[in-house]
């Protein structure tokens, strides 16, 4: 039995320092850094590198094409001994200046970093630069410059952000939501204007097209003139009968009145009908 507990104990000791030793193997190493020489580093950056160059030859650097921002930072680091990425240096140019643009020109780098952040990798310092504008409420508008080194402590990425109350935060939101459903909206009526534009350029070219086809067609014959009545001309045949019928009754009362000698009247003969061949 004591064999036993004896074999347990030594199993669970082996068992822990196994344990304790994956522990150990898992911690990750961290990049030795000096506080002072990394916020010196940063705050080298924001008063002079950045800092000591104004508005327009600013803009020209952030601007310039890759051989002219390497040779700009090989300047820097043969007279300062400081080695910077170009593309971090044009970045973090580029945004320092649109910071500036907001916050106005810096009166201020804070003289202790108010964030340092380090793994196995880099380093990260954080510094407030404040600004000689002004918020609303009467504060200093500021914003926060992030420089990261590597482990020989070259920057590789510089950035600058403006520091926003909750207020301006909750403004700007507004603005760009008003601005995003705006733009939406705006392009919504120009398609269904040139929708409805396209369908009227369609009609009036079908309107167009019918056109000639109808006039091709040839016009309907007239309606004929209706005929006069036949009993119209009755009148003037009716005349012409009683003329015919005085002229026999005449011929004939002349010829009684030579036969028998006795004057016969053209009023005592009556024509019934006449037959017209």
């Amino acid at each position: 039995m004591k064999k036993i507990m004896k074999k347990l104990a030594l199993v669970s000791f082996v068992v822990c320092l196994v344990l304790s030793m994956t522990a150990c193997g898992k911690e990750e190493a961290k990049v030795e850094y000096d506080s002072k020489t990394v916020t010196s580093i940063a705050q080298f950056i924001a008063n002079n590198l950045y800092g000591g160059i104004d508005a327009e030859n600013g803009k020209k650097i952030a601007e310039a094409d890759v051989e002219d921002a390497e040779s700009v930072v090989s300047n820097i680091e043969s007279s300062y001994g400081l080695k910077i990425d170009a593309t971090a240096f044009q970045s973090g140019f580029s945004s320092y200046l649109s910071a500036v643009d907001e916050i106005g020109t810096i009166a201020k780098v804070s003289d202790e970093a108010t964030k340092i952040t380090a793994d196995e990798d880099e380093v990260i310092v954080d510094l407030i630069l404040t600004g000689t504008n002004k918020r609303n409420d009467g504060s200093d508008k500021t914003a926060e410059m992030e420089v990261i080194l590597s482990k020989r402590m070259a920057v590789t990425s510089v950035a600058v952000n403006v520091e926003k109350t909750f207020p301006e935060k909750l403004t700007n939101a507004a603005l760009n939501t008003v601005l995003g459903m705006g733009t939406t909206f705006v392009v919504l009526i120009f398609i269904s204007l040139v929708i409805w534009l396209m369908g009227t350029i369609v009609t009036n070219a079908q309107k167009k097209s019918e056109a000639p086809k109808s006039a091709s067609k040839p016009a309907a014959p007239a309606a004929p003139a209706s005929t006069p009545a036949a009993p119209a001309a009755a009148p003037a045949n009716e005349a012409d009968d009683q003329e015919l019928i005085a002229v026999i009754a005449a011929a004939i009362a002349a010829y009684e009145s030579e036969a028998t000698g006795v004057n016969v009247s053209p009023d005592t003969f009556v024509v019934r009908s006449l037959r017209r061949r």
